[in-house]
């Protein structure tokens, strides 16, 4: 168990309400364990599936072609392109090993 029962019997007799020990106890706790994993499964998906057209990777696509048309210049729009999606995933991977230091288990 992560969290020990008498954190928890401490907490009431301090006089904490339920919802107080969810975030101030139970829920810091829980996220030092999860938070490596789920970063290293969003990591995954978004390097590897359909999941990154959510962050806007068709668009990007979608308006590299266009551009292309009317430019003729496919191999300068689509570096672009690639260089948007690169930005993209190393944002999240910042963010995410910001998270990862201020939840890491010690």
């Amino acid at each position: 168990k992560l969290v020990e029962p008498f954190e928890i019997t401490v907490a009431k007799v301090a006089g904490m309400r339920q919802l107080q020990i969810i975030l101030n106890i139970e829920l810091p706790q829980m996220l030092r364990f999860s938070v490596p994993g789920i970063i290293n499964e969003f990591s995954s998906v978004l390097k590897a599936t359909p999941f990154a057209y959510t962050v806007g990777i068709a668009e990007i696509t979608k308006q590299a072609m266009s551009l292309t048309a009317i430019t003729l210049n496919g191999l300068q729009i689509y570096t672009l392109a690639g260089v948007l999606y690169f930005i993209i995933y190393k944002i999240f991977t910042l963010l995410a090993g910001v998270f990862e230091k201020k939840y890491r288990i010690s």
